[in-house]
């Protein structure tokens, strides 16, 4: 689907010691919720009604979230997303690089059972991926 017919609105959060309020500019609409996740289910179903349509996605309406956190952990939260970013990065690596390994080991005539201790995963991980390769 392209991007080109949809409209994207900016929420703004912020806490204020006991709930996240949200706020739109365009449209001025603000509404909150004791948790983030809470906060951002209503602040799409306050813009839905406010547009009068039933379903966000369907109305090609996009909800960007701008979630402000104090400057004191901001730097910190920063370099922990970085840091999960990377390790999913390196685990799909891991994965990839463990079944083209798992499979030119059974190819050498590898058994399940030594194939895992080789590895260090489960025999039954390895026969998923050997069922996985047959299927492909």
């Amino acid at each position: 689907m392209s991007n080109a017919n949809r409209t994207a609105y900016v929420a703004t959060y912020t806490h204020d010691d006991r709930a996240w309020i949200v706020q739109f500019r365009d449209p001025d609409l603000a509404t909150f919720g004791r948790t983030l996740a809470s906060a951002k289910r209503h602040a799409r179903s306050a813009l839905a009604v406010h547009l009068e349509v039933d379903d966000l996605v369907s109305a090609n309406v996009d909800v960007v979230d701008d979630v402000r956190i104090p400057s004191a952990v901001a730097d910190e939260v920063g370099r922990v997303v970085e840091q999960r970013s990377k390790v999913d990065a390196l685990r799909s690596e891991l994965a990839q690089a463990t079944r083209r390994t798992a499979a030119d080991l059974r190819r050498l005539g590898f058994s399940t059972r030594d194939v895992a201790e080789i590895l260090g995963i489960s025999g039954a991980r390895v026969a998923q991926m050997d069922r996985e390769a047959s299927s492909s």
